[in-house]
């Protein structure tokens, strides 16, 4: 197995660990034994459970960023990538979570300081919709710029309410489209026919 294979094996084996067990239960012998390593090769490549914890969040983060990357360049309005980028980061944010159980409580706080090149990138795909929507005539915002910042932090703000299932019981993904076209559109001066 090659070493880009073997670390990527660490980090999925230690993924799965974590999320049934929690990290305080599991030990570098635990991920050893689980993953058909010796203590040594897992100590090659990670000095702590900690670091192997931030580098599987590490890969999540990058999974995140590629699914927002797609929409932000695909061939959509920019009002409709507003939109699905919003839909897709949350929904990309609140399965990663899922998928990592027992960590489903620190997760954000964890991930607060890997994070900062993503949300640099989110900032500047942002930046790139609202300025590709102001030159169409269909955002009338007059900082491209404050305005991604703004946006940026508001879906922070959702993330957790979102994951938790708390903004609206009955339908998160319809919450989620409506606050969408009917704030952020409106915020970013949308000079188009909101959908009701």
């Amino acid at each position: 197995m090659a070493t880009v294979d073997t670390k990527e094996h660490l980090i999925k084996v230690a993924r799965k660990l974590f999320a049934s067990e929690g990290i305080g239960s599991i030990t570098m012998n635990d991920i050893a034994v689980a993953a058909g390593k010796s203590r040594r090769t897992v100590y090659t490549y990670f000095q702590s459970k900690e670091e192997l914890l931030e580098a599987s969040i590490e890969m999540e983060v990058k999974k995140i960023s590629a699914a927002i990357t797609k929409v932000a360049m695909s061939k959509l309005p920019p009002d409709k990538k507003i939109i699905k980028l919003i839909f897709v980061r949350l929904q990309a944010t609140r399965s990663i979570v899922r998928r990592n159980g027992c960590l489903h409580s620190d997760y954000i706080f964890i991930v607060e300081h890997i994070r900062k090149n993503f949300d640099a990138k989110e900032i500047a795909l942002f930046r790139h919709i609202i300025t590709e929507g102001k030159q169409m005539g269909l955002f009338n915002t007059e900082s491209p710029d404050l305005a991604s910042r703004f946006l940026h932090f508001c879906l922070k703000g959702i993330e957790m309410p979102f994951i938790n299932g708390i903004m609206n019981k009955n339908n998160d993904d319809k919450f989620v489209h409506d606050f969408t076209e009917k704030v952020v559109l409106n915020a970013l001066g949308y000079t188009g026919t909101i959908n009701s």
